[in-house]
């Protein structure tokens, strides 16, 4: 009887959690390049196997309670595109099909992104909205108009010197064996992890990386009515499991009453 108390309070962390994961999604429906992520489960019992099971429940279940047991939730990244939407500013770009743009942040590591929002900052380079240049390093003129960039990354401008466009430089895509084990940094950025493999850079539109397309931003791949429905599974899942807590709770203090009558 103990043990259903053990398992519900589980179950319970384990949907909480899922609630968690969808208000985070839903948040940032309209975030650009926002990745739905998803709470997988599994049996208690492969999670001790793999030794990840809460230490605080860990150190307070009790020795008769059977391997197998409750829940725990794994958070999944999905890897699905979002829509492309049209924006007409020559500075946004969105990636259709494979790929993340690197980037460089404060301390000088690589982070990824598909959050195509660019500008100028302030030591010419092209970079994110947030002023995080591109790894390419692409100077930007302060006389450059009429900015291009084609589907392989290549960006043009024209020079008030030139009467040709000139070329600034190219923006290269980096893509991964596992791009869903990329670990979130924060303001539409990621992070490499060993999970995610080592980072594969080329042209864009060639080996399987997707092409630029300029004048588009890719939304958030998250879907109000798969989260709706996800949030009303979700929350009778709590609900059920707070009743066994509650049933096995009422069980227990009959069987104390009969115990000491």
């Amino acid at each position: 009887m103990v043990d259903a108390l053990y398992v519900a309070a589980t179950g319970m962390r384990a949907h909480q959690a899922e609630v968690d994961v969808i208000s985070n999604n839903v948040a940032n429906v309209t975030t650009v390049g926002f990745r739905r992520e998803s709470v997988s489960f599994s049996a208690l019992t492969a999670a001790m196997a793999a030794g990840s099971v809460d230490p605080a429940f860990e150190a307070t279940r009790p020795a008769t309670a059977q391997p197998g047991s409750g829940t725990v939730g794994e958070v999944v990244r999905s890897s699905a595109a979002g829509e492309l939407k049209a924006t007409g500013e020559p500075l946004n770009v969105a990636i259709d099909g494979a790929g993340f743009i690197e980037v460089l942040r404060e301390d000088g590591s690589s982070a990824y992104t598909r959050a195509g929002m660019l500008g100028v900052n302030a030591d010419g380079l092209l970079a994110t909205a947030a002023g995080r240049p591109l790894a390419t390093q692409i100077a930007v003129p302060t006389d450059a108009v009429a900015i291009t960039i084609g589907t392989d990354g290549r960006v043009m401008a024209q020079l008030s010197t030139d009467k040709v466009p000139t070329e600034l430089g190219k923006i290269e895509l980096t893509s991964f064996a596992n791009s869903a084990a990329l670990t979130p940094l924060g303001d539409s950025l990621f992070g490499a992890t060993p999970e995610a493999g080592e980072p594969s850079r080329g042209q864009a539109g060639e080996n399987g990386l997707g092409a630029v397309r300029q004048g588009f931003l890719e939304s958030s791949n998250v879907n109000m009515s798969d989260e709706m429905v996800s949030l009303m599974i979700a929350q009778r899942a709590f609900e059920m499991n707070s009743r066994v807590f509650q049933v096995a709770d009422q069980m227990l203090s009959l069987t104390n009453s009969l115990a000491h009558s």
